[in-house]
């Protein structure tokens, strides 16, 4: 289901979905996410199946406006409250300890958690009135191109989704930065919209090493 409709109709029928169960396909300023509620763990399951992806490769949760939601999930530490303040929401995924407690086929089985807050209106939106982070990756099936228009993501995962919602081209057309935060030293694990000498700058750091391990 490909859907331009009015934003308020779309985020009530996203959320209605979501809560139900399903798997969503949504705008993103870099790429096209398939996104499932994170407290649903055979949803979270799903977004596997449809990718064709590895459990052992995290999913990141995307959040909305509300700090404190981002608290009861993730422990920040100073470095990725600086990034934050600094940088806004934007093309980057943070990973950071996860909170004690909890647990999600979106950790793969790690205490680590990889969150970003998106600078699109709509996911906002979503996130706030479900009431909880989405478990997400861009919609692709696994290695594959990275969609960058709705058209794109349902032709590779739509198959597997009850709503797609198209807001066009995506804004930077390439995927999040990923930078890891959980160690005792900042490491770049994807370059993208937002270089590692960007990101040193802000933390004050010579620079950050880049080890690529995350595949979209």
């Amino acid at each position: 289901m490909l859907m331009t409709d009015s934003p308020g109709s779309l985020i009530d029928r996203a959320v209605e979905l979501l809560r139900s169960g399903e798997l969503v396909i949504l705008p993103t300023d870099t790429v096209y996410g398939i996104a499932a509620d994170v407290r649903n763990d055979d949803a979270v399951t799903a977004i596997y199946r449809a990718k064709q992806r590895d459990p052992a490769q995290p999913l990141q949760l995307l959040f909305g406006r509300d700090p404190a939601l981002l608290e009861q999930y993730a422990d920040l530490t100073p470095a990725a409250r600086r990034l934050v303040d600094a940088l806004g929401p934007g093309a980057w995924t943070i990973i950071v300890p996860g909170r004690p407690g909890w647990s999600s086929p979106a950790l793969s089985g790690g205490s680590t958690v990889g969150f970003r807050i998106v600078p699109v209106d709509i996911v906002l939106d979503i996130v706030d009135a479900l009431g909880a982070p989405l478990a997400a990756t861009s919609a692709n099936v696994s290695g594959g191109p990275s969609p960058v228009t709705a058209e794109e993501a349902a032709r590779q995962v739509g198959a597997f989704c009850a709503m797609t919602i198209d807001a066009g081209p995506t804004a930077q057309g390439i995927d999040s930065t990923v930078i890891d935060l959980s160690g005792p030293d900042p490491v770049v694990l994807r370059e993208g919209a937002i270089t590692a000498n960007q990101l040193a700058s802000i933390l004050g750091v010579a620079s950050i090493p880049v080890r690529r391990s995350v595949r979209s």
